[in-house]
């Protein structure tokens, strides 16, 4: 290996002075090169594509020149050219190649902060549109052999424009064409070149010379089997190394060894014991309320208790087996500021925490009523209470949070009421919040309420939030008595069908499906104050997003809108038409922005678009190529129309004749002249060439009676005011507990953000 190593540095230092005998050429591209503007004199444009030179823009390239061999001055420069690739040329000119005197940087340069300019050292380089897309080639051997003899410093070079020029150039950010600047070095020889090649003793190397052909090859001096190695200062014959380990002995409970040459190392037939190890045993913890831990050997059991002084269960035995029955006679009292009163929790499939049958199932008080957890199990509950007596309540909560409910499984619900009395209530909270339900699993929900008696509610709820829901498909789901086709999937869970969603994610989702036109999914009302507020923190999420599926009106509207007592009106229908009965105006600040005044869209009968561009006459005559993307929104195959505005004095400008894909200028009176202009052309809307004052008078009309059909919202109904629920009856009234510490409120999961899903084909 050390031998191949050798032999690479050999044939690299063979290489190198074969390029540097026959090196007479060479090419450098810029260091660094930027533009700078007056126009926006504090502007940075180091990472632009282009590199400007106008009358208002200056370019500035660098060279670095380490890459020319050291010894060389500027008597070794034959000739160096620079060589520029053209980028556009909007008015054709000529500009100057300047000495730069200071140093500057691509990423900080700005016209104010520019550094000052020297000699010219080459003027008026002329520059026409034919130029554009090629190379142009200036002489700039003076700058280089200045740089070399040190009587100039290297700060660069500057394109300096002269008026009327305006064009632009490659610079070495450019990726469409990688076309950079570049240097050009034609050189004489001489500077330092290499005389000869020696091996110098410890080199490890024999042969070179100074001139004919030199052969250069490793020292033969070693002995058979050596190798060279590196001594620290020079190269070396020396013996390969040997190791020193003889032998391997098998341990306890190891067999195979002793192994001098090669062999296998097995555990042994008796296996491994504990007096073989570090540690032979284990030790088992009893935390509190535990007894039976300590030392124990490995491979050994032992067993753990619950230490009935420390953790008191009521009845006989203390270890429950079986079912047991304990008629209020358990109290358990917690002082602590973390912990629960009593904890019961169920794992099995449909098993449930608490479950409590009577005129009130489970009352809870305290911080939170009831909390219930159905504990990742399937199908389980959290909390579930049943009244079957018509005047009872399933499931009674008092407290800052009166019911809480959590489901953390597929299909699972956090809090589930039902009442078929058609005068109670499925679940009924009061509180800070009446009823909070969470849903952490597929297809849940936080809380289902129903009712089927047809004057009460299938969830009331009353206090700060009435009703509070969070779910990972809808947090709130109502719809009224009938529902609509496109609500069916979540509706078919609500009526007993099987558990397919829609796929869409809502916090609150409308559906109706009542006598056409006379119903709303959701309503928002309001006097003095929004009826509705959308808000979204996502920048890549439509905040109000509006679709309409029909499929034989393609005017069918989307969004409207609509003002009252003056009668203003403005639709956007299924085909994305905006239409509206008042102006069309944007609004701009003015005076540093304490005014602000109002700008008016220009309207026509017609649909017309329109493009805006430059060009520039060459001797008396111009073809505009139109951009081909504008070309694909408007239909030039029919009439268009094109407005000239020269930049300069001349006999006046014409179109001469017009295509689909460009137009041709020409100079009046048969002129010559290069004259810069600007032009305007204005083209009809593919697929609108035909339509011109399009009469609205019955889409208005129909707009119209459909907005008077929609009757204002009846007040909202006065809610009864719903009865206290009644005391527990003396024979089952629970023991008077502490007040148990306040629980945390529980914290809402986060959603990864959901975009809208595609509407469905149908």
């Amino acid at each position: 290996m050390k031998n191949l190593k050798t032999k690479l540095r050999l044939a690299t230092l063979l290489t190198l002075v074969l390029l540097a005998c026959t090196a007479a050429f060479g090419q450098i591209v810029p260091s660094q090169d930027s533009y700078t503007s007056t126009a926006t004199p504090t502007k940075n444009f180091g990472s632009a594509t282009t590199l400007g030179v106008e009358s208002s823009e200056t370019t500035f390239i660098q060279f670095n020149l380490a890459s020319i061999p050291s010894g060389y001055s500027g008597a070794n420069i034959t000739q160096a050219t620079l060589k520029l690739y053209v980028n556009a040329v909007t008015t054709a000119g000529s500009f100057n190649v300047d000495y730069v005197n200071g140093a500057w940087t691509e990423s900080t340069i700005t016209a104010d902060k520019a550094p000052a300019l020297g000699t010219t050292i080459v003027a008026s380089v002329p520059l026409v549109t034919a130029d554009k897309n090629q190379y142009i080639l200036i002489n700039v051997t003076e700058a280089v052999q200045a740089w070399l003899n040190g009587s100039q410093a290297n700060d660069g070079i500057a394109l300096v424009g002269n008026s009327p020029l305006s064009a632009t150039f490659d610079s070495k950010e450019t990726t469409s064409t990688s076309h950079p600047a570049e240097l050009d070095i034609v050189f004489a020889g001489g500077g330092g070149g290499i005389t000869g090649i020696t091996t110098a003793s410890g080199s490890g190397l024999i042969g070179g010379g100074n001139s004919g052909t030199l052969n250069l090859a490793l020292t033969n001096a070693c002995a058979a089997k050596q190798i060279l190695q590196w001594t620290g200062s020079a190269w070396a014959c020396a013996s390969p190394g040997t190791g020193t380990v003889t032998s391997v002995g098998s341990g306890s409970g190891l067999t195979g060894g002793p192994i001098t040459g090669s062999g296998t190392l097995s555990v042994a037939t008796g296996g491994v014991v504990n007096a073989m190890l570090a540690n032979p045993s284990l030790t088992v913890t009893a935390s509190t309320g535990l007894t039976g831990g300590g030392s124990v050997a490995l491979g050994a059991s032992t067993t753990l208790a619950v230490d009935t002084t420390k953790v008191p269960l009521l009845g006989s035995p203390n270890i429950f087996t079986g079912a047991q029955t304990i008629n209020n006679a358990m109290s358990v009292t917690s002082s602590s500021a973390t912990s629960a009163s009593l904890t019961a929790t169920s794992t099995a499939s449909g098993g449930a925490g608490i479950e409590g049958l009577g005129s009130i199932g489970v009352v809870g008080e305290g911080a939170t009523g009831v909390s219930g957890s159905d504990n990742g199990a399937a199908g389980g509950i959290g909390v579930s209470g049943a009244d079957n007596s018509r005047s009872g309540y399933g499931v009674v909560g008092e407290g800052a949070t009166g019911v809480y409910g959590l489901d953390n499984v597929a299909g699972g619900t956090g809090v589930s009421g039902s009442d078929g009395s058609g005068t109670g209530n499925g679940v009924y909270g009061s509180g800070g919040t009446g009823v909070y339900g969470t849903d952490n699993g597929v297809n849940g929900f936080g809380v289902v309420g129903t009712d089927t008696g047809g004057s009460s509610d299938g969830v009331l709820g009353l206090g700060y939030i009435g009703v509070q829901g969070d779910g990972t498909q809808n947090g709130v789901f109502g719809f009224t008595s009938s529902t609509s086709g496109e609500g069916n999937g979540v509706v078919g869970v609500a009526n007993g069908g099987s558990n397919t969603f829609l796929p869409y994610y809502a916090g609150v989702w409308g559906d109706v499906g009542n006598t056409e036109g006379n119903s709303f999914a959701v309503i928002g009302t309001a006097v003095e104050n929004g009826a509705g507020l959308f808000y979204n923190n996502g920048s890549a999420y439509t905040t109000l997003l509006a679709q309409n599926y029909a499929e034989s009106n393609s005017g069918a509207l989307v969004f409207q809108t609509f003002g009252g007592h003056f009668g203003g009106l403005c639709s956007i229908d299924v085909s994305g038409n905006l239409t509206c009965s008042g102006k069309v105006a944007g609004v701009v600040g003015v005076e540093g922005g304490a005014r602000k005044v109002a700008l008016y869209s220009m309207q026509s009968p017609e649909n017309w678009f329109e493009d805006f561009g430059s060009g520039s006459l060459s001797n008396g005559a111009v073809t505009i190529k139109l951009d081909p993307t504008f070309t694909e929104t408007v239909n030039t195959g029919v009439e268009y129309h094109v407005f000239l505005t020269p930049n300069g004095d001349s006999k006046g400008l014409y179109v001469s004749q017009k295509s689909a894909a460009s137009f041709e200028v020409r100079e009046q009176g048969g002129g010559s002249s290069n004259v810069a202009f600007d032009y305007r052309i204005v083209a009809k809307r593919a697929g609108f060439e035909n339509i011109r004052l399009a009469d609205l008078t019955d889409e208005i009309n129909r707009e119209d009676a459909q907005r008077q059909s929609m009757k204002r919202p009846a007040a909202a109904r006065a809610f009864p005011k719903l009865p206290v629920p009644p005391k527990t009856p003396a024979e089952m009234k629970p023991l008077v507990l502490p007040k148990p510490p306040a629980m945390p409120k529980p914290t809402l999961p986060t959603h990864a953000a959901m975009k809208p899903v595609a509407a469905e084909t149908k």
